[in-house]
């Protein structure tokens, strides 16, 4: 477990002084993916360098397993450290040495024998499906590539913490989608807990189990990927969001309707799991006296649970359309209304 208690860090120049976190709490649980989420100068980059205490909080302090790692001697330290992987979003490997080499490097800085050194490269390469790259430099990988190796170098020491920074902010999205696929198997087939900061929301979207919003070095809001996706309460939370499952209705569509003369009321409804297969509107249809027009629609899996977003637009009598809203209450679905 990583814990993130009350942390606040401050970095002073001759010129000014830089608030890059402002009292954060976070928990990670054992086997989590967290997702940690915002622009660049959120702070996020600087959170995660608090894990392996690359970076030391002004304020508060980080325990992992319930030790406060902000305090150890180095030697404590470094051994905490030997279970903490780290992967970069420019790779930073080593142009001189082949790919084993590479993978290589943090076993011989802690003195592993030559057997196991051997064995553990061998079984990380064919893990990272490069076994035929073990003599290749890296200039001769592709981006993808590269960051397999990084990956594997981050994997050496058995570590049961990964941390990615911007792990596939430099690759295209056919590769980032494979480098998604290698750490979904990593989280669990080696039950490794995976902290990653993006400013990719896709990448959490299809990744993460668990999210944290950063913004100003503050996190404006977290929870579960399902919960925080299906219902945004932050702005920019709902922009993040918007740009992977879009709930506006478009303008031409809202310059129809604000031409008609009906009496109408016009409702987002958010659909999550086994309600998503709810008949709802074939209900609504053919037991109240209204017209319903979908005005928009989308449907996303998250964390293997279906999320639908509507935006209908009822149409009938004030009586009629109180009628449906009672019914939309009593399914239990998340709605708001739409103003335009």
């Amino acid at each position: 477990m990583i814990q993130f208690k009350d942390i606040s860090k401050t970095f002073k120049t001759k010129t000014e002084t830089v608030h890059a976190l402002q009292h954060v709490s976070l928990t990670i649980e054992d086997g989590d993916i967290f997702g940690v989420i915002g622009f660049s100068g959120a702070g996020k980059s600087t959170l995660l360098r608090m894990v392996n205490a690359l970076e030391v909080p002004t304020e508060g302090h980080v325990e992992i397993d319930g030790k406060n790692i902000d305090t150890l001697p180095h030697k404590e330290l470094r051994q905490v450290r030997k279970k903490i992987g780290m992967v970069f979003q420019q790779f930073n490997l080593l142009e001189s040495r082949t790919v084993y080499d590479n993978i290589a490097i943090p076993l011989r800085l802690n003195k592993a024998d030559h057997v196991q050194i051997d064995n553990t490269v061998k079984k990380l390469l064919k893990f990272i499906n490069l076994e035929d790259k073990a003599d290749v430099y890296p200039g001769q990988l592709s981006g993808g590539q590269k960051q397999r190796v990084g990956i594997a170098r981050a994997l050496a020491t058995n570590p049961s913490i990964l941390l990615c920074d911007e792990a596939t902010s430099a690759l295209d999205p056919e590769t980032t989608e494979a480098i998604l696929q290698l750490l979904e198997r990593i989280n669990k087939e080696l039950n490794i807990t995976i902290l990653i900061v993006t400013h990719e929301i896709q990448v959490i979207q299809r990744l993460c189990n668990r999210v944290a919003v950063m913004e100003h070095g503050q996190v404006v809001e977290s929870g579960s990927v399902l919960d925080v996706f299906s219902n945004p309460q932050q702005d920019i939370t709902k922009r993040f969001i918007q740009s992977v499952i879009p709930d506006t209705i478009p303008d031409a569509v809202v310059q129809e309707i604000r031409a008609q003369k009906d009496n109408y009321k016009i409702i987002k409804v958010r659909f999550l799991g086994k309600k998503a297969n709810d008949n709802v509107l074939y209900h609504i249809n053919k037991t109240y006296p209204v017209t319903t027009n979908v005005l928009f629609a989308s449907v996303s899996e998250l964390q293997k649970t279906v999320l639908g977003i509507f935006i209908l637009q009822i149409v009938g009598d004030d009586a009629s359309i109180q009628q449906v809203m009672d019914y939309i209450n009593s399914k239990d679905l998340q709605w708001q209304e739409v103003e335009i």
